[in-house]
């Protein structure tokens, strides 16, 4: 999925994404498209933005919000 379509979805903009990914919180496939190299991100690091974002919302700071996120990603809670 393309930066563009990730942020709409999320309803954030595309430059966190971008600063995101300048941090090292996730890291985007690149393809080439037409000639010009695009982002391209899996359904994980779509999950990983989810989660980021998630804890933005509730007031974490960015560091601490992807280390949330990443020990949600790696121990899933069970839904009952």
């Amino acid at each position: 999925m393309r930066i563009t379509e990730v942020a709409k979805q999320l309803g954030i903009l595309p430059d966190e994404i971008r600063w995101f990914e300048t941090k090292g919180y996730i890291k985007p496939k690149w393809v080439v498209l037409k000639n010009r190299r695009v982002r391209d991100y899996s359904k994980k690091e779509m999950r990983k933005i989810e989660l980021i974002v998630k804890y933005r919302r509730q007031g974490f700071e960015h560091d601490m919000a992807f280390q949330k996120a990443t020990e949600e990603m790696e121990n899933p809670r069970l839904v009952s």
